[in-house]
């Protein structure tokens, strides 16, 4: 177990380590936590593994590996600190020394707390929490619940979370540990909030600021709390309450300079809350301090929500440019930082204002939106693996400690009795519920067959209003052109015979008569032209009936945006194409209306050659997909593609939104444009 330790000792340490008065684990320890020089700390702590490496494997060579892993934690070597670390670790595992390897776990979840690694940072949280929990230390275990939730609370993992949390308050609240219950609650308002239940938000703060007070009446982390509140009131839309927060935290004593990173967030909130007011009152010095402080600071990704919010200022005094190029540079900022929740927003804001670019800027942020969403249900899946086997393993436990207890027989007959009642009973009610839910799917796919039958007719009529039309118009074009046309023609030409007389008076009123036949003549040709061209007119319904439909929501709050190239034959596809592609996008148009709450919905029409590509979408709730148990409505959806010879894919998850994309081959109307032919059989140039 020997471990390879560099040369940093210097005189003075060197001195020091030879003193045997001091030749002991405390001193190397007091250095290595001291201000001192980072040499002189780095080298007191390897002299220290070098001493701890001598002692003989029993519990004080453990718990000194324990404690020097801390410590080598606080300075901040990570290669030497892993070494450390798992030695530490192997070390209280081979002398069973619970409390040691507990606090070697929580140094290494703390390590992978500093450097981002979620996973890694839950399992080794809860591998101390586990320790502490069956040595019956609920401060302690109370507290690694927390730093557990906290771990979740990051990617999204909101269920497991909030239980990590209320296990925290269950096993705290006794020890009357008000820092820590105060944090858990605030933890529960950040997850209520991000979960939508504001009111339930505001409850937990609450909680959380009646502990804060009793650490301290008007202490900083009370004022988070306040932000925090403030925050909500903003998701809310009840920005009045959101800006009587953010200045009771500015107006707080000394709050620019004991916590200037909290003076500055709030600077920015109360910006924001004031542009969505309406009110431009020195809103822009405000945001321009926010970003000074924070610069000074280097909280370099937090000025990209300091930019968004001058962006809005601009929008808002109508300053197009200005605001496209402000959203750009937070953008710039929020990619540069990794702060990727802020380079959506802005993604979104400029789809909305830089109309040049919104498509380019949709698809960008509908590829971020998917990639994240697939690294935080990886996390998750990962999260719930560590759950599972930590629940197995407690599980196999209990199972060997109840082997241990013997059972009578008449309690074992009783269990088997009430057992074979309640899957009786629980068997009734699902062959009851499963009956009444296939009459409803029944008639759910009668009322679907019949709307679709009706909107079959009511397409059809319609096309067979249109060639009627079409029909007649060409008639009265040959009509006049063959008919009237060729009469007058002649009459003209009688007139023209009858004109050689020599009679002076006859002669004017003929030439006359001629005149106003080549006139009607004329007249006649130029409406024969125009009726002619009407009745073979181009026009675009298939995409005219899109845009009616994405304009039915102009009362509801969203915004739908129709991509398509307008040069493309759209009109052209099959009719079944056509009635199925729109039936598809009306269905997952009611659906984001109903029930997913978004703010974008957005329809995407490409021709890749001889495949047509459809992308439906929007930034709403989302939901769980289960391939194996789909409603209705998915049903329907593909059923229609495989009508189509197509595919589909569909990629959703609560709160991350739903985007579906359709694949269909190409299909033409054969019927030929025949206007050019015609035409010319006519006469006509």
């Amino acid at each position: 177990m020997g471990m390879f330790y560099p040369t940093v000792l210097n005189a003075q340490n060197t001195q020091l380590v030879k003193d045997e008065k001091v030749d002991s684990m405390a001193i190397y320890l007091t250095i290595g936590r001291s201000d001192f020089p980072p040499t002189e700390r780095l080298g007191a702590l390897i002299k220290g593994l070098q001493y701890a490496e001598k002692i003989k494997v029993d519990t004080a060579k453990s718990k000194a590996f324990s404690k020097l892993s801390y410590a080598i934690y606080q300075y901040g070597d990570s290669i030497l600190f892993r070494q450390t670390n798992r030695t530490a670790i192997a070390l209280s595992k081979q002398v069973k020394d619970s409390i040691a390897l507990a606090e070697a776990y929580w140094d290494l979840g703390a390590f992978y707390h500093r450097i981002s690694v979620r996973d890694s940072a839950y399992y080794a949280y809860s591998q101390a929490q586990q320790l502490y929990e069956a040595k019956n230390n609920p401060s302690l275990s109370g507290r690694l619940l927390l730093y557990m939730a906290n771990q979740q609370e990051v990617v999204k993992d909101y269920l497991g979370s909030e239980a990590n949390a209320i296990l925290a308050i269950q096993r705290l609240k006794p020890l009357h540990n008000f820092k820590q219950l105060s944090a858990c609650y605030n933890l529960l308002g950040v997850i209520t909030k991000d979960l939508g239940d504001y009111d339930k938000a505001i409850e937990y703060y609450n909680e959380a600021s009646f502990y804060a007070k009793k650490l301290d009446a008007n202490g900083s982390l009370l004022l988070s709390i306040k932000n925090n509140v403030g925050v909500v009131y903003q998701r809310k839309k009840d920005f009045a309450s959101a800006i009587d927060n953010f200045e009771a935290i500015l107006s707080a004593d000394s709050i620019k300079i004991k916590e200037a990173k909290l003076y500055s967030i709030a600077l920015n909130n109360l910006a924001f809350s004031k542009i969505q007011l309406k009110d431009t009152f020195g809103v822009k010095n405000l945001i321009q301090e926010s970003i000074r402080i924070k610069d000074s600071l280097g909280l370099e990704s937090s000025t990209a929500t300091c930019y968004m919010s001058l962006a809005e200022y601009y929008w808002l005094k109508n300053d197009t440019v200005a605001s496209i190029s402000t959203a750009s540079k937070s953008r710039t900022i929020a990619l540069e930082s990794s702060n990727n929740e802020q380079l959506l927003e802005t993604l979104e804001f400029l789809t909305k204002i830089d109309t040049k670019n919104a498509s380019k800027h949709a698809v960008t942020y509908y590829t971020l939106n998917h990639r994240l969403q697939n690294e935080e249900r990886q996390t998750r899946n990962k999260f719930a693996r560590i759950r599972f086997e930590t629940d197995e393993f407690i599980a196999e436990n209990e199972v060997l400690s109840e082997e241990k207890e013997l059972l009578s027989r008449q309690n074992q007959i009783w269990a088997a009795v009430v057992a074979g009642l309640f899957f009786l009973v629980i068997a009734v009610y699902i062959i009851v519920n499963q009956r009444s839910k296939n009459q409803k799917l029944v008639f759910q796919q009668q009322q679907q067959a019949n709307n679709q039958e009706i909107f079959n007719l009511m397409l059809a009529q319609k096309q067979k209003v249109d060639e009627v039309k079409r029909m007649e118009q060409k008639r009265i074009s040959e009509e006049l052109h063959d008919g009237i046309l060729g009469k007058m023609l002649g009459a003209r030409m009688v007139l023209t015979g009858l004109n050689k007389k020599a009679d002076t008076g006859a002669i004017q009123e003929r030439s006359g008569a001629i005149v106003a036949l080549k006139n009607i003549e004329s007249e006649l040709r130029s409406i024969s032209h125009e009726l002619s061209h009407t009745a073979y007119q181009k026009t675009n319904n298939f995409g005219t009936s899109i845009e009616a439909l994405l304009d039915s929501a102009k009362d509801k709050p969203m915004n739908t945006i129709f991509n398509y190239n307008e040069d493309k034959d759209w009109d052209g596809l099959l009719g079944d194409i056509k009635i199925n592609v729109y039936r598809i996008i009306q269905e997952n148009f009611q659906n984001a209306i109903k029930h997913s709450g978004c703010s974008n919905f957005f329809v995407n029409f490409e021709m890749d050659f001889d495949v047509f590509l459809v992308t439906i979408g929007d930034d709403g709730k989302g939901f769980v997909f289960d391939k194996e148990r789909k409603g209705i409505g998915i049903r329907n959806i593909k059923s229609r593609v495989k009508k189509m010879n197509g595919t589909w894919t569909i990629d959703t998850s609560p709160n991350r939104g739903t985007v579906m994309k359709l694949t269909i081959p190409a299909q033409f109307s054969t019927i030929p444009n025949n206007d050019v032919l015609e035409n010319n059989e006519l006469g006509i140039n």
